[in-house]
């Protein structure tokens, strides 16, 4: 019974180095005599490619307390013209921004107002338990694919290496140390991942999903991954998407008919 014992894990054993032995293994790039500045040109290069976005995302929003999940209508152009419906599902619109370059507009359950597009404004009135501020321009950035903070532009020169098939760029504070990370695809530079300090001093995490193919001749990410502060929003864009084609101006500016909405459910 023992040698049945014996025998039984021995080929258990082989089973499993065998089975290891023929996974996929990401083979590792040379980021030998890589240039810092050549790829931060050819990341700036590939996030220019996208100028607008037009679609339907699922969005899904979790917080310590909460759970949100909702349809969003989504039509923004660079560098900081946005509008976002939050849709409850029988398509009726429970929550509004919108920036047409000069002001933002905001109309949900929990705020009405009008601000300067320059200003910072909190992103929980776009997206419920995020108690981030942020910006129009970061918020286009955001939901066109880019970072919503240009950590690459930072003056410090970034340390290159491999990880996983990815090039990965790490900006070192001098003073306090802190680092911000991007994780690029080597072959088109697109950014795969970021890890990096929001204004407010949280750390902050972006993980892209691309769609299969090209949409409208651009790689653009199915979905998109945001998380800080314990808190995420994940967006999960419909495959119908529309880049770079005409949009109305005037949507970006609502008509003053527009009321404050009352208490909703988005789930």
């Amino acid at each position: 019974m023992k040698n049945a014992s014996n025998k039984f894990y021995f080929l258990a054993g082989i089973i499993l180095l065998f089975a290891s032995s023929c996974a996929p293994r990401v083979a590792e790039i040379d980021v030998t005599g890589a240039d810092a500045e050549n790829i931060i040109k050819k990341i700036e290069l590939f996030e220019s490619g996208v100028r607008s976005v037009k679609g339907l995302a699922r969005v899904r929003i979790e917080t310590a307390a909460d759970k949100v999940s909702y349809t969003q209508v989504t039509i923004a152009e660079e560098p900081n013209l946005i509008r976002l419906e939050a849709l409850n599902p029988f398509g009726s619109t429970v929550g509004f921004i919108s920036s047409d370059g000069r002001h933002i507009y905001i109309i949900s359950s929990g705020e009405k107002g009008v601000y300067d597009a320059a200003e910072e404004f909190d992103l929980s009135y776009v997206y419920p338990g995020l108690d981030i501020r942020i910006t129009a321009e970061s918020l286009v950035n955001l939901v066109m694919g880019r970072l919503p903070l240009r950590i690459y532009e930072a003056a410090e020169k970034p340390e290159i290496a491999a990880d996983a098939g990815l090039i990965k760029l790490t900006w070192r504070d001098a003073k306090s140390g802190e680092e911000n990370m991007l994780w690029v695809n080597h072959e088109n530079y697109r950014v795969e991942k970021a890890d990096f300090t929001l204004g407010n001093g949280e750390r902050a995490r972006l993980l892209y999903e691309y769609f299969g193919g090209l949409v409208d001749g651009h790689y653009f990410p199915r979905k998109i991954d945001f998380a800080a502060g314990g808190l995420s929003i994940n967006i999960v864009y419909e495959p119908d998407l529309e880049l770079n084609g005409g949009v109305d101006r005037a949507l970006f500016t609502p008509s003053a008919s527009i009321e404050k909405v009352g208490e909703q459910n988005y789930n």
